[in-house]
């Protein structure tokens, strides 16, 4: 299933222009929405909008809205532990709302589960909205020191978390994407081969899709920054 992205700005022919280089550029704010597709039973997404521009309000009930069936739940990681929301009718109401509500900034991400049925009927479809982040981009949801991290890109494009998405990667890391179709996650870890001097990334680089989440574990603090700019 293909992600779509809308990234609309005072003239929609505008195009896009990713450099690991700052340059001066003039540019309005650039909004849009991400279509992400999804499964009953887990999704691991992103978040890489920011909900409305200020940088302070990416909730997971600003980012996931009220367009999830009922009783879907949200995982966020919180270091050692998951924050869990879940989506259901309050007692009393009519209509449904998230009992709690977490961090969701822009590269961070998360598991989404989808009851079984909750898709009969409606959109199978998770749409976000919000302000394209330009210019230095650090990602500031990994580990502090290695580890575990839950992530996506900042960036709303898709490619190689390395050669497009400009993670540097120390020796030892490792992706893990989550397949939703076999419940499995592909594997790839930064290392040298046996005989080799440079590092690789086992039999292929990952790719990291557009509202698509990650798990990175780093055996050492590293930083994931690059630049963007919409022009």
């Amino acid at each position: 299933m293909r992600i779509k992205v809308l990234i609309c700005a005072a003239a929609l022919a505008a195009a896009s222009a990713f450099t690991s280089m700052a340059q001066n550029v003039y540019s309005l704010n650039v909004v849009g929405y991400i279509n992400i597709p999804l499964v009953e039973g887990f999704n691991l997404i992103a978040n890489q909008l920011d909900f409305d521009g200020t940088g302070t309000n990416n909730t997971t009930s600003n980012i996931l809205g009220t367009n999830v069936p009922l009783n879907s739940a949200v995982y966020t990681w919180a270091g050692s532990t998951y924050n869990i929301a879940t989506f259901a009718v309050p007692k009393g109401q009519t209509a449904g709302a998230w009992n709690k509500n977490f961090t969701l900034n822009p590269g961070q991400g998360a598991w989404l589960d989808i009851p079984a049925g909750g898709l009969a009927g409606t959109s199978s479809n998770l749409t976000t909205v919000g302000q394209v982040d330009q210019g230095a981009l650090v990602n500031k949801n990994l580990a502090a020191g290695g580890g575990y991290s839950l992530l996506g890109s900042m960036v709303p494009i898709q490619g190689g978390i390395q050669t497009v998405l400009n993670y540097s990667p120390v020796v030892g890391d490792t992706v893990y994407q989550w397949n939703p179709t076999t419940s499995s996650y592909t594997i790839s870890t930064f290392a040298i081969p046996k005989g080799g001097t440079q590092a690789v990334w086992g039999k292929s680089e990952p790719v990291i899709g557009i509202g698509q989440g990650f798990w990175l574990n780093s055996g050492a603090a590293s930083m994931w920054s690059n630049y963007f700019i919409v022009q």
